[in-house]
């Protein structure tokens, strides 16, 4: 169900998600525990569950009224560095948990706290002041090089060439590489991985 409903639900569950998930577990166990129960019973309803879910996903997706019926709003909990205890009381939330949150955040004294926000997956997002907030290399006007994000290249003995094809790199070249540090080839190897600088990091079995 999670891979054709979309990997944003591994990190979250709506209020639809978690019943139809609910509902889908006590269907299956009831079936496990019933053997007499008809199983193309059991896969239609559950097939039927998870296209009900698909569906009303996609409408929220495209419809902000229907989104706000299976997902809470965002609820302000701090602003400008003031407690909003209507909100806390709405979002059910005391001092000592807000207070633990912002500890948590780095952001420990209120007075630097520009808003906390109660977010739709029941997280907090903390959003500290100007003048609190650490200061990043473009507030020196310091230039710095693009980071981009690093490609396994070998895991665990396998190569992975779809890396190496995106990358505009073959077996030849890895091979080179793996002879600068005194390897022939890919088996000893755990991990391998390339950065953005063209840097090249190995991990030994």
């Amino acid at each position: 169900m999670t891979k054709i409903s979309g990997q944003r639900k591994i990190g979250r569950l709506t209020l639809l998600d978690f019943i139809i998930s609910i509902t889908i577990g006590s269907i299956t166990a009831g079936f496990l525990n019933n053997p007499e129960v008809n199983l193309l019973n059991v896969m239609l309803t559950i097939t039927t569950l998870i296209a009900i879910d698909i569906l009303l996903n996609y409408l929220s997706l495209k419809n902000a009224k229907i989104r706000r019926i299976f997902q809470d709003e965002p609820i302000i909990l701090i602003k400008n560095g003031k407690l909003l205890k209507n909100s806390m009381r709405k979002a059910k939330i005391n001092i000592d948990d807000l207070l633990m949150e912002l500890r948590l955040k780095k952001t420990p004294d209120l007075a630097d706290t520009e808003f906390a926000v109660l977010e739709s997956n029941g997280k907090i997002s903390i959003i500290p002041k100007s003048q609190a907030r650490t200061v990043k290399p473009k507030d020196l006007n310091i230039n710095t090089k693009y980071e981009g994000y690093p490609v396994m290249i070998i895991e665990d003995g396998n190569i992975i060439e779809d890396n190496l094809k995106e990358n505009n790199l073959n077996k030849e070249w890895l091979y080179r590489e793996l002879k600068k540090f005194g390897l022939d080839n890919e088996q000893k190897i755990f991990a391998a991985i390339l950065d953005t600088q063209g840097r090249f990091f190995l991990s030994i079995k």
